[in-house]
């Protein structure tokens, strides 16, 4: 509970921080120019007042003297600007400027001048005396509420309320008793609503109750009465908790939502237990009301309540209900929320999920390891999903005992989930439960968990890093540089993480964005990456660390069938020259299914290592399936976009060979048509001869076509791509596919001029 208290207690003083910040916005909106205002200089009051007595001085220039004497006035600008407050135009300026001087001189000038103004002058300075609290003022100010201009009758019961003395909430008073259905009403509530507030903060709490008590049965308007109840309760202290209970009851919602408002300000168990009291029998929505107030809260006491209204009842209710359960924080929530998990209902069992995995603390953690232990399947199932929504990690023996578990699916969850967690420590139990798995949901799940381990603990490694080319050129293709020599030198002295950049290769092509292509290899596995300008290319690869590889390689030898299958899986991700070693040798396995799930892992794998020996199987093969496996494997190594060009043409043209059947020829093609050069057109086209190739050769051809024609180059490339254009539209018995062939023929023409 100490460390939700803590979470708690952050949480307060946040909301207190954003409360002091929006009290500092208001106050700067409230300032006006004076908020970042210049400070006038020192000596200027003299000159400032002289404006602002001048004939001749503009509008402006005086609303700006006025301004800055509300930063450096003293007693000696008080009557100067006393006397604008009769001038329509200046009396706000003038008023502006008085306000912040700390004079008694300013309020007996305000005094005196409620006597000489009328109208919205009048009115304007009746604020003032309200804004400095001019308890003197009480006496005129109680005989202005019965002015016959209804905004200066307004404005003298609000300054009232905000002068706040016990004078002043007579004189409101008696003007209520003289005239309670007056249009100035309103206004009369309101003063008296604020002088109560003024009275309680001055420990006049017997005066502030009484005035309270008579707003919260008498005014008419619904924030007076929901405000004075709020501060009827709020000033009774312990004792507002009977008043709190009555009006829990309420049918006037604006007076129940008063009540639930003043509990939210309020500290103690009683004030908990009316709230949990008050739930019985009212609406969903006056439930929910005090459901989310005693979230708020975060008292512990409410929750057996909580647990009762989430179990039964209205549907929003129970939500709410569950969602409030975080926000309070205790452990003994988790029986309730584990059991909601299974309800009927899915939008209540989601809630129930994520509310259990937003509740804190180190008391709710053990609480779930207490599931894990329990004779109850379903419970020892919600445990897993448990400390996986709440991502809880110091859990791994414990997992590695549930993977013990007589049920498979508390089994498999628990293999799952130790993947996630296991490092190259515990990389050896996870190989064990791949070989020790009973069925094929275990095998599944602890193939994915040991590819996860593989993955998590890669080390980022350069390897033997080989560029084979760097340019540096403008993005619209005309400017550019070779930097070969340049990035071969910064990967030379260590650095794998190239900056695409000016500094580092000049700039050539100014005023044009640019972009940097390196085509590289990594441990004789070649790649080509581009990067815009600003960006970086990383060079290098990621390595499984070499124990972790040798126990799966080891685990081969020892594995029944279904565990080879996923052990080969899990080596093709794995990848590096012990992992191929040993993929290799289960291509000689025995077991048809190892011996083709081999095939398929050198055909899924990670770098073109594999590429060679895919092509040497498929040239050796006696069994046509062997044949074609291998083959969709080169092929799909062939296809990576991550090598050059001219490197996937060439392993199209070392396998063309060897290609009997349509089936094998339409992989080819397949393959061809991603390359985007003249060069993989030209070996498309005799394919557009054969009526079993011919469609799919004319698709591969048009869409290489039309990248190329859209490219930068695509002036150079254009006569190259008339005549295959020309016979695709010819041979083609597809319509679409022959006019857009046509489309793409005029433009080739246009563009090849």
């Amino acid at each position: 509970m100490m460390r939700h208290f803590s979470v708690r207690k952050e949480d307060k003083m946040l909301k207190l921080k954003k409360r002091l910040i929006l009290l500092i916005a208001l106050a700067a909106v409230a300032a006006g120019p004076l908020f970042g205002q210049t400070i006038p200089p020192a000596g200027s009051e003299g000159k400032l007042i002289a404006v602002i007595e001048s004939a001749d001085a503009s509008h402006k220039e005086k609303a700006d003297a006025c301004r800055q004497l509300a930063v450096i006035g003293t007693k000696r600008a008080v009557a100067p600007l006393a006397a604008l407050l009769g001038d329509e135009k200046l009396s706000h300026m003038a008023r502006y400027g008085l306000e912040p001087i700390p004079d008694a001189a300013v309020d007996e000038a305000f005094r005196d001048a409620l006597g000489k103004l009328k109208g919205r002058p009048l009115v304007g300075v009746i604020g003032s005396i309200g804004v400095r609290r001019d308890a003197k003022a009480v006496p005129a100010l109680a005989k202005l509420q019965h002015n016959s201009d209804r905004d200066v009758a307004r404005a003298a019961s609000r300054a009232l309320g905000s002068i706040g003395t016990s004078d002043a909430s007579k004189a409101l008073m008696r003007a209520i008793e003289a005239d309670s259905t007056s249009v100035n009403s309103l206004a009369r509530y309101e003063g008296l609503l604020r002088c109560a507030e003024r009275l309680s903060a001055n420990d006049q709490k017997d005066e502030a109750i009484v005035i309270y008590d008579l707003l919260r049965g008498y005014a008419a308007a619904h924030q007076v009465r929901g405000g004075a109840l709020r501060g009827a309760i709020l000033t009774r202290g312990e004792k507002g908790v009977a008043l709190l209970r009555e009006y829990l009851q309420h049918k006037d919602y604006i007076m129940f939502s008063a009540a639930v408002q003043a509990a939210q300000e309020m500290e103690g168990g009683e004030v908990t237990k009316a709230l949990t009291d008050g739930l019985k029998g009212l609406s969903a929505d006056n439930q929910t009301l005090i459901i989310l107030t005693l979230g708020e809260r975060g008292d512990a006491s409410a929750v057996p309540a909580l647990s009762d209204v989430a179990k039964s009842g209205e549907k929003s209710v129970r939500i709410a209900a569950i969602k409030a359960m975080p926000d309070i924080g205790d452990a003994s929530a988790v029986p309730v929320l584990a059991g909601l998990m299974n309800d009927s209902d899915g939008d209540i069992s989601k809630a129930a999920q994520e509310a259990l995995a937003a509740l804190p603390g180190e008391e709710v953690d053990a609480a779930v390891m207490a599931m894990l232990e329990s004779s109850d399947t379903i419970q020892r199932l919600m445990a897993l999903e448990l400390i996986k929504r709440r991502r809880m990690t110091d859990v791994a023996g414990a997992l590695l005992k549930a993977t013990k578990d007589e049920n498979e699916s508390v089994r498999t969850a628990s293999i799952r989930m130790l993947g996630d967690l296991a490092g190259e420590v515990e990389f050896g139990v996870l190989v064990d439960l791949l070989l020790g798995a009973k069925g094929s949901s275990e095998i599944r799940a602890a193939e994915r968990a040991l590819s996860a381990a593989c993955m998590r603990e890669a080390i980022p490694s350069a390897g033997e890093v080989t560029i084979l080319k760097a340019v540096y050129r403008g993005i619209d293709g005309k400017r550019s540089a070779d930097v070969t020599k340049k990035v071969a030198e910064m990967v030379e002295a260590g650095t794998l993480s190239i900056e695409a950049s000016n500094a580092n290769f000049g700039d050539a092509a100014p005023n044009i964005v640019k972009e940097l292509q390196v085509e590289f290899s990594v441990n004789g596995v070649s790649q080509s990456k581009t990067v815009r300008e600003g960006e970086t290319i990383t060079l290098g690869a990621s390595v499984v660390p070499a124990a972790m590889v040798e126990q799966l390689c080891s685990a081969l030898d020892k594995a029944e069938v279904q565990q080879k299958l996923a052990l080969l899986r899990v080596l093709s991700v794995v990848g590096g020259a012990d992992a191929l070693k040993a993929v290799l040798a289960a291509v000689d396995d025995s077991n048809a299914e190892v011996h083709r799930e081999a095939i398929r892992a050198l055909g899924s794998w990670g770098s073109m290592d594999a590429a060679p020996h895919l092509l040497e199987l498929a040239r050796k093969a006696t069994d046509r399936n062997d044949k074609t496996l291998c083959l969709r494997g080169y092929l799909g190594l062939a296809s990576r976009g991550d090598l050059p060009g001219r490197q996937r043409l060439s392993m199209c043209r070392e396998v063309e060979g060897l290609l009997e059947r349509d089936d094998e020829k339409r992989l080819l093609l397949g393959t061809l048509g991603g390359i985007n050069t003249p060069g993989a057109v030209a070996m498309i086209v005799p394919y557009l001869d054969a009526s079993g190739t011919r469609e799919e050769a004319s698709v591969a051809v048009l869409g290489i076509a039309e990248r190329l024609l859209k490219g930068r180059n695509a002036s150079k490339f254009a006569s190259r791509l008339v005549k295959p254009l020309e016979k695709v539209a010819e041979v083609t018995t597809n319509a679409g596919v022959s006019r857009k062939a046509k489309e793409l023929l005029k433009q080739a023409k246009e563009k090849a001029g």
